[in-house]
């Protein structure tokens, strides 16, 4: 028994010790059937080196449309963990819309993510491509998104 406990000890400190939080700003383009420009923030938790979570908030405006979209989403990753990481993952989230033009309500949605991470220390750049599949087609299609992170 005190060899178990003993073991998950270690591995729990393992996981600690493997384990990074970051906080990322980002630009972002969203092609769809109309194109976005907008900003938005990731805050990113690492596990094991492999495996991340992350929720993130923005704000995109459309500006043909006359609406602006306020993404708040939650992904999980797996990943490579090196100075230069890519990774891959998916997540879902909830969209709100502000719109001029009639018709436009708030909408969930589904996204898949592939990305790479270069950090050095405690700073980093990213750049990801992302696609849509929302309740709302209008705004189905890929976004991209390139910014900075601070690690600790």
């Amino acid at each position: 028994m005190k060899k178990l406990l003993l073991l998950c000890t270690a591995l729990i400190a393992a996981g600690c010790a493997l384990a990074d939080t970051s906080l990322s700003a980002y630009g972002t383009y969203w092609e769809a059937d109309s194109s976005g420009q907008g900003a938005g923030l990731r805050l990113k938790k690492t596990f094991l080196g492999f495996g991340a979570v992350e929720a993130r908030g923005g704000y995109v405006n459309f500006d043909d449309i006359e609406t602006d979209m306020i993404p708040l989403d939650a992904s999980i990753n797996v990943r490579l963990p090196f100075m230069i990481s890519p990774y891959a993952g998916v997540g879902a989230g909830y969209y709100f819309m502000d719109s001029d033009a009639g018709g436009m309500d708030d909408t969930s949605g589904v996204f898949a993510q592939i990305g790479v991470e270069a950090t050095f220390l405690w700073i980093g750049a990213l750049a990801e491509v992302r696609y849509y599949d929302l309740e709302e087609n209008y705004f189905d299609g890929p976004s991209y998104n390139i910014g900075l992170l601070l690690k600790w």
